[in-house]
């Protein structure tokens, strides 16, 4: 197979930092669609979700505010992506809702200047519409090329807006003061995005993903590895499992993982806080539970192999089947997440799920759609909105190197059109699905209001958007 690289995809692969090996295991997935994952059931309320008490709750939001006084947290939030799915209904025919939404609300989006919302104002319904679209989708001054960060999501009463990202820090302030706040970026933008910052007195920082994360692409009709007009491979980012590499760079014992649409504007911001102290409380409880039987000086006695087998069901529901002292060790001594789950509205898809891997262990697991077969298993009563507390501290206070608690098998394929072209496309293991395959997780239910996302242009049309 090596003999079919040409001189300049070999050229292309030492950029990225790849063996010959990562581009033959690429192929090898592309043609081969061999990911699967293992579903027992879905994780439900006492059976994989933990639903705190009233009284439970408190005791965790006890414990987070104090690990947030003692430092050492930060918060990391996948941010390239680009607006361009936010505004992709408006390229083909809407229903009746959208286009009533743009012909007589479309002058409160929070992203117009004062003398577009104007000049909205004064047309009549069908031209507003019109003039609205024709805005958004113009290809030098519209939104659809920025990152999603940098469209401004909510209006105030003085007429100043924000976008995404500055929401993100200021709620982040309001939580943990000047603690790390970490944005990955596309890097064409990554300039103007920091220069938000520049003038503040403020740890946050910007990454990019790196090209050595990349994947390669499948040509459906050819049979062969998909390819520009000018013969060289086609590279595409590698999904946000590409990540995994920007996270292990934190430095910090706990990192606080939100995705960059999840915002709401600042009247709301200290009631989500409280529920972020609940699952930092919860986080580090867990941790705290791991290192307190790791340190025990019985280590191995007949007691302790009761006492730590009996904390590791939640974690392995097969866990019974483990005896040997260096197995137990071995599921104890691992990165801890808490992941926030929210009631599911009667969608369908991925969520939180018990899963069988590949050595026998049954462990809570988030799934993504794309992950469940067609027809397959679904029921599940939560859904995901990523809201996870992580602690990657080990017992002797170094870090954990996260990439070795990955499952490079739980990788994504698709088919795509890509000018005109029919492919297949890779994506890494998802970062909180198969890259975090190896931790010890467990779920929290948490209330719908701390999911506040925004997927498409009139989800900046709801009250909850009112600054």
């Amino acid at each position: 197979m090596g003999s079919d690289w040409t001189a300049q995809d070999l050229r292309e692969f030492l950029r990225r930092g790849w063996a010959l090996d990562e581009a033959e295991s690429q192929s090898s997935k592309l043609k081969n669609r061999d990911s699967s994952v293992a579903i027992e059931r879905p994780c439900k309320a006492g059976d994989g979700i933990y639903v705190p008490t009233s009284e439970q709750r408190t005791e965790a939001r006890s414990v987070g505010s104090k690990v947030l006084s003692d430092g050492g947290c930060s918060r990391f939030v996948p941010a390239s992506g680009a607006a361009s799915r936010m505004f992709a209904a408006l390229h083909h025919a809407l229903v009746p809702l959208e286009e009533k939404a743009l012909q007589f609300r479309s002058q409160d989006f929070p992203f117009w200047s004062s003398c577009q919302r104007q000049a909205l104002m004064t047309l009549s319904p069908r031209e507003r519409a019109t003039q609205a679209c024709a805005w958004i989708l113009d290809p030098k001054s519209g939104y659809g090329h920025l990152p999603k960060g940098l469209i401004p999501f909510h209006r105030y009463p003085d007429d100043t807006s924000r976008c995404s990202f500055e929401e993100h820090a200021m709620e982040w302030e309001l939580l943990a003061g000047r603690s790390p706040l970490h944005f990955t970026v596309s890097e064409r933008h990554q300039q103007r995005i920091q220069s938000i910052w520049k003038s503040e007195d403020v740890d946050i920082t910007t990454s990019v993903q790196s090209p050595s994360t990349d994947t390669l692409a499948w040509d459906l009709r050819s049979e062969t590895f998909a390819r520009n007009v000018d013969g060289s491979l086609l590279f595409r980012p590698g999904g946000h499992g590409a990540l995994l590499t920007n996270l292990a760079e934190m430095k910090t014992p706990f990192i606080f993982i939100r995705n960059i649409d999840n915002v709401v504007p600042a009247r709301l911001m200290a009631a989500r806080n409280e529920e972020q102290l609940v699952l930092l409380g919860r986080c580090a409880a867990l941790v705290r539970e791991r290192d307190v039987l790791l340190n025990r000086p019985d280590r191995g006695a007949s007691d302790w192999i009761r006492d730590a087998s009996e904390w590791v069901k939640s974690f392995d529901a097969n866990s019974s089947n483990v005896s040997s002292v260096d197995e137990l060790v071995g599921l104890l001594d691992r990165p801890v997440r808490v992941a926030g789950m929210v009631k599911n509205k009667g969608a369908e898809g991925g969520g939180p799920f018990w899963i069988r891997q590949a050595n026998g262990r049954v462990v809570p697991s988030i799934v993504e759609s794309a992950e469940l077969l067609v027809g397959g298993l679904n029921g599940g009563t939560h859904f995901n909105p990523v809201d996870l507390v992580c602690n990657v501290q080990r017992v002797d206070g170094s870090l954990y190197d996260i990439l070795q608690f990955s499952n490079e098998r739980r990788y994504f394929t698709g088919d795509k059109d890509w000018n005109g072209k029919g492919i297949r496309i890779l994506e890494r293991p998802g970062l909180w699905n198969g890259g975090m395959d190896e931790w010890l997780t467990q779920f929290v239910e948490v209330p719908s209001t701390t999911f506040a996302p925004v997927k498409t242009v009139f989800d900046l049309l709801d009250p909850i958007r009112l600054g």
